[in-house]
């Protein structure tokens, strides 16, 4: 990730003819890091989850050549996998990244991205022991599948994702440009290297089949698939002028992003001879180099069930400002939703599990954080609800503890829980000690709707609850969070009708009960003084229980 040269930083739009950019005036959504572990940890540099494990269990991979497991409440001190005596992780090295194969529950394969003691981008394949949380020592087949040789020890790359395209599982990785100033060897624009691409292989055929998909990148040290779409999106480390974000729709392939030619939509004159490669792909995003270094960290749209307010935007940071932008791709359109400047340093990845939750992995602390709509609303919103009525309409209601400066309350609704429009909006009445409000959504559309409430407070700034679902008969769709209880309050928001919330110590001791008389929607629950440590939180309804651990700290 390390630059050679570095620029003050500045966003950079690109030419209005080229592609179009725009500010949203509202500025969400706005995220904030919830922390999730903060020790067992050394030099976390991926998270990921595999197919058919239990919800809340992770994989950490660390860049000294291990991988940990979080089992949802603490660190497994045996690794998951340890390759640390067959790879150098100095610098930019290390084990990067880790995939598991779409058929994991079945097969147990999965495949790591790592620099061996010679320095070379390796891809091998392992398998899962009988015991879940531990890996057989040695890959499958014993050789590694690929193993690119380079000159230099830095841009390495450093991600796998599968993409089941017509029911053939591809593996794609990509490479960096085997290092140095300039791409010396000018690997990313040579089809005969494998360096400087972007790879896709078949690991199910026999042979495992590799092929070039994309050429002339520099270092994508994090990419990803949008899981919805199937776009993919590239975060490009660049050299001492400008920091990229590569797009390509679903069903491309081919793509020339122009490195060693051009370092984002500049043209590189240090290179002789000059050159223009016809076709280029130019990036939907750039930014310049502050002098105190620059590496863009590419993330992923989010396509989670939590955080209706995420949904669809992509989240890319930088790893020594900490800076993040969330962009929204709409039809040919990219917007800049959101900057955020300086939120945490040394982000070593978005990393996406298989519920579409987002983690960040904090390489300098050691520590992962989960990724959360940012929300500072000028009040306590205490409960948040609404039923269906013979009425023809939605009855929607919900409470404060506490306002202050609030103006109104605007109250919009979706079909998908992603495109939202207003129904109406109520005033606020400003008690300081809270408030009961309600209203009623004359509605013929059928099936799901959901529902939030934009916060306006008097300054014109405004901030979203959380989102809730009438006419919704999926048992599973009850959120408790967060996990890591560090303010002494709970959020629950359930579509399904609520009896009784319990609180439990590990050793089934209740420490809090709440009847909850068939409510639904959201709700935040304070919870007694207790002693640190893990409880188990029981939501009871009609036909329905569901139980979580949560840590209080």
């Amino acid at each position: 990730m390390r630059k050679e040269h570095f620029r003050y930083l500045q966003i950079a739009f690109l030419p209005a003819l080229i592609l179009f950019f725009q500010t949203i005036a509202r500025s969400q959504p706005a995220i904030t890091y919830e922390p999730l572990i903060s020790s067992g940890l050394s030099s976390p540099m991926e998270i990921a989850s595999a197919p058919g494990d239990a919800p809340g269990r992770l994989f950490i991979v660390e860049k000294g050549g291990t991988i940990k497991i979080w089992n949802g409440s603490e660190v497994l001190e045996t690794p998951f996998l340890d390759i640390s005596t067959i790879i150098t992780s100095n610098g930019e090295r290390g084990l990067l990244s880790i995939a598991f194969h779409p058929n994991y529950a079945s097969n147990g394969y999965f495949f790591v991205y790592y620099t061996n003691a010679e320095g070379s981008v390796t891809v091998a394949r392992y398998i899962v022991s009988s015991n879940p949380d531990i890996a057989e020592p040695n890959p499958n087949p014993v050789a590694p599948l690929v193993t690119i040789p380079k000159s230099f020890a830095n841009h390495n790359g450093g991600h796998l994702q599968f993409r089941t395209e017509e029911g053939i599982n591809y593996l794609y990785f990509a490479t960096g440009d085997g290092g140095g100033a300039n791409d010396p060897d000018n690997n990313a624009q040579n089809p005969a290297s494998l360096l400087g691409k972007m790879i896709r292989m078949n690991v199910d055929a026999t042979p495992v089949t590799t092929e070039l998909w994309a050429i002339g990148l520099r270092n994508p040290f994090r990419w990803s698939f949008d899981r919805s779409t199937g776009d993919v999106w590239i975060g490009d480390v660049g050299q001492g002028k400008k920091e990229e974000v590569n797009f390509r729709e679903t069903g491309s392939s081919g793509a020339n992003y122009g490195w060693r030619c051009y370092e984002g939509t500049v043209q590189n004159t240090d290179v002789d001879p000059v050159c223009d490669p016809p076709g280029k792909v130019i990036p939907v995003f750039e930014y310049d180099n502050p002098e105190d270094g620059s590496s863009v960290v590419g993330g992923y749209v989010y396509r989670g069930d939590e955080f209706a307010t995420l949904q669809g935007y992509y989240f890319v940071t930088d790893y020594y400002s900490g800076t993040v932008w969330t962009i929204q791709h709409v039809n040919d359109n990219f917007n800049i939703v959101n900057t955020q400047p300086a939120l945490k340093t040394g982000i070593s990845s978005i990393s996406e599990i298989q519920d579409g939750t987002l983690y960040a992995a904090a390489l300098t602390e050691n520590a992962v954080y989960k990724i959360i709509p940012l929300e500072a609303t000028p009040l306590t919103l205490t409960h948040f609800s609404g039923r269906e009525t013979d009425g023809g309409y939605n009855e929607l209601s919900w409470t404060t503890a506490t306002e202050q400066t609030v103006e109104k309350f605007v109250i919009e609704y979706s079909s998908n829980g992603n495109e939202f429009s207003s129904a109406g909006a109520v005033n606020a009445s400003n008690n300081i000690s809270g408030a009961e409000y309600s209203f009623r959504h004359y509605t013929i559309t059928e099936g799901k709707i959901f529902y939030r409430l934009y916060i306006i407070d008097a300054d014109g700034t405004g901030n979203y609850s959380a989102v809730i679902s009438i006419n919704n008969a999926i048992a599973t769709d009850v959120k408790i969070y967060p996990t890591i209880i560090t303010a002494g309050r709970l959020d629950i928001n359930s579509g399904k009708r609520i009896d009784r919330v319990q609180l439990f110590t590990v050793a089934g001791k209740p420490v809090l009960t709440k009847e909850m008389n068939g409510a639904s929607g959201y709700f935040s629950i304070v919870l007694p003084a207790l002693q640190k440590g893990m409880y188990i939180i029981r939501l009871t309804g009609r036909n329905f229980q569901k139980n979580q651990k949560i840590i209080i700290k």
